[in-house]
């Protein structure tokens, strides 16, 4: 099947599932005033996951071209303070001269694929860097202290891309240094980055045709339809037994990268999984969430924020097609704590008036700043720490 036929059968099944069982398409969110708690920050496109850039000054924002595919997404950088915002891949100012805290070696243009896996830069088999024209980004995750950012891209591949983060006369600035194609037929959702350039990946769905289907069947009926991925430059990817999920989402690692905490998107739960010596699952818990758990990010004590949208699944899966404004998909913030699993609500957008279809909360100062899938905006709100 081509691209554009899996796109056409896919969301014909999503839409006709949820109409005929979950209830009618939600609505949008168009006008971009505060409201419950909420100021939104507009301009954006489908802003699907954040994180901090090294500094604390500027907030990395990936621009997902949406769940149907097909669009041109980007990464940028916004600056609270002034709402200053810069384009980092594709670069709208590609000549600027970019400066690397790290000891970087030099831009990844002037060397082999080899060279860049051998300084921890992604896999021998990667073809080169993605196209701007066709870059589709969504999960990521930023180690700043190494100055590593991996990305999920679904634009002219399936592969996590790796850039390094530096800064130009600009602002903040990425370089591309490698990327590590996802094996076939795995749609990965989010990744989580070790100190030691190793990362774990998502499987949240079949990638093409028939498994991608089925996988959205199961994932309406409840059912396992993914699992996690880890890899490591010396073996490659490996799939974690006792790692499957329905539909797994967001995913934090611990530093040591003995614990994971994946985000069960349609089953609501959050999954820890407790890895042995040799990477397999030793013990596995969850709790279960009021919501359907999309992206986790840590605060600055280490408790997990886990942001999700609230509703049937199929009214969920028929959000993402918002022509203007946001989709009015209700949300919430929930605050887990690691170790025990404890759950305590931060905020409770329901119904949604001022941001909708929420998947991500990171904690900003005395903020916390929320991403959605669909839709033009932030929304920012007080967040006590």
């Amino acid at each position: 099947m081509t691209d554009s036929i899996q796109r056409t059968t896919l969301s014909a099944l999503v839409l006709g599932l949820a109409l005929t069982g979950c209830g009618s398409e939600p609505g949008a969110i168009v006008d971009c005033t505060p409201a419950d708690g909420i100021t939104p920050v507009c301009g954006f496109e489908n802003p699907e996951d954040l994180a901090i850039l090294p500094g604390g000054t500027w907030v990395l924002v990936s621009q997902f071209p949406g769940v149907q595919g097909g669009g041109i997404g980007s990464l940028v950088a916004y600056r609270p303070a002034d709402g200053r915002r810069l384009s980092l891949f594709p670069d709208d100012d590609p000549d600027a001269s970019v400066d690397l805290d790290s000891e970087a070696p030099a831009p990844a243009g002037s060397r082999t694929q080899a060279q860049a896996q051998a300084q921890g830069w992604g896999s021998a088999d990667c073809p080169g860097p993605p196209d701007p024209a066709r870059f589709g980004p969504h999960g990521l995750d930023l180690d700043a202290g190494a100055h590593r950012l991996a990305v999920v891209n679904h634009g002219d591949r399936e592969a996590v891309e790796l850039f390094e983060v530096g800064h130009s006369r600009r602002g903040p600035a990425i370089v591309w240094r490698g990327c590590v194609p996802i094996p076939e037929d795995a749609w990965g959702n989010d990744v989580s980055l070790l100190p030691d350039g190793s990362f774990f990946l998502t499987r949240m769905l079949g990638a093409t045709g028939l498994s991608r289907t089925w996988s959205v069947v199961r994932m309406l009926t409840g059912g396992n339809t993914g699992y996690v991925l880890a890899w490591t430059p010396e073996a490659g990817f490996r799939r974690i037994p006792g790692s499957d999920t329905a539909a797994p989402n967001g995913i934090v690692a611990s530093a040591d990268g003995r614990d994971l905490y994946v985000a069960e998107w349609s089953g609501s739960r959050l999954v820890r999984l407790r890895l042995d010596a040799a990477g397999d699952v030793a013990d596995r818990d969850s709790v279960e969430l009021p919501h359907h758990p999309d992206n986790i990010t840590r605060t600055r004590d280490g408790e997990l924020l886990v942001t999700g949208q609230i509703g049937p699944i199929g009214a969920l899966l028929a959000c993402g097609s918002t022509e203007e404004g946001t989709c009015a998909l209700p949300f919430s913030v929930l605050r887990v704590a690691p170790g025990t699993l404890d759950v305590r609500v931060v905020l409770e957008h329901d119904p949604a008036v001022a941001h909708g279809a929420g998947t991500v909360a990171l904690a900003f100062g005395d903020e916390i700043f929320i991403g959605t899938f669909d839709g033009d905006r932030i929304g920012r709100a007080a967040f006590d720490h």
